[in-house]
């Protein structure tokens, strides 16, 4: 078999591995979609719950430094009852207005901590619907998938290990721009001439290239659409397009 005619084969062969492909669907595009979906909530979940255990220690410490200052001026207001003189009451009064003050800049604090809080339950109850929701989606369609892959795994196989047999008789460097054209041309990289035309995209050839394309003694691409053209083959062997 010369290397046209491996192409030819190699071809029929990528035709139906690609058509398997293609029965999947959008199958394997939607679970790369919704797993990518999924990993993103549970990246924003992670992130909504170490950002509520930093608001909760910061309540915690808050809370504990308001007790503290009001007791700071508990304090001070009892020693305005042993003051003697207007200095010690002046000085005891500006230590009360000091702790009133910071008083109210914690308590400020706590209700900003404790709405971020409430807001961030919210958050992490809502994307924890939208976990179980995507997630249910995603197990229904990684099952559709996987039992589709079932469906075709021997087959599949099969025709893998004739594509291992016929690629090893064929140059790298011819491989190589065959892959490309099939990558390139969905799945098509190997045409035969219908009725003096290319059968991948119509361009008509020129006589003299058709009888140089049915000696298959090298490679000749479509000079409009690149493709490897080959003469029309005995209906048995005959490569669709």
């Amino acid at each position: 078999m010369n290397e046209i005619q491996t192409l030819i084969k190699l071809q029929e062969i990528d035709g139906q591995l690609y058509e398997l492909e293609r029965s999947k669907g959008d199958l394997p595009r939607r679970v790369e979609d919704l797993e990518a979906r999924k990993n993103q909530l549970a990246a924003d979940y992670q992130k909504k719950t170490s950002e509520l255990s930093a608001v909760i220690s910061e309540k915690r410490s808050a809370e504990g430094a308001l007790e503290m200052l009001r007791e700071r001026r508990k304090k001070f207001e009892s020693q305005l009852y042993a003051v003697t003189t207007n200095r010690e009451y002046d000085a005891v009064t500006v230590e009360i207005e000091s702790a009133e003050m910071e008083i109210d800049n914690r308590e400020t604090l706590l209700l900003q901590l404790f709405d971020r809080e409430k807001a961030l339950n919210n958050d992490l109850e809502s994307l924890n619907g939208q976990i179980a929701e995507v997630t249910k989606e995603y197990d229904e369609q990684r099952a559709l998938l996987d039992a589709r892959l079932a469906e075709t795994r021997t087959t599949v196989e099969a025709l893998q290990g004739q594509r291992n047999a016929h690629t090893a008789h064929l140059k790298p460097q011819v491989l190589s721009n065959y892959s490309r054209i099939l990558r390139g041309k969905d799945g098509v990289a190997v045409v035969a001439v219908v009725r003096g035309s290319c059968g991948g995209c119509s361009t008509r050839i020129p006589p003299q290239r058709g009888m140089e394309i049915r000696e298959m003694d090298r490679i000749i691409l479509c000079e409009s659409c690149g493709r490897i053209l080959v003469p029309m083959m005995e209906p048995s062997a005959e490569i669709s397009t």
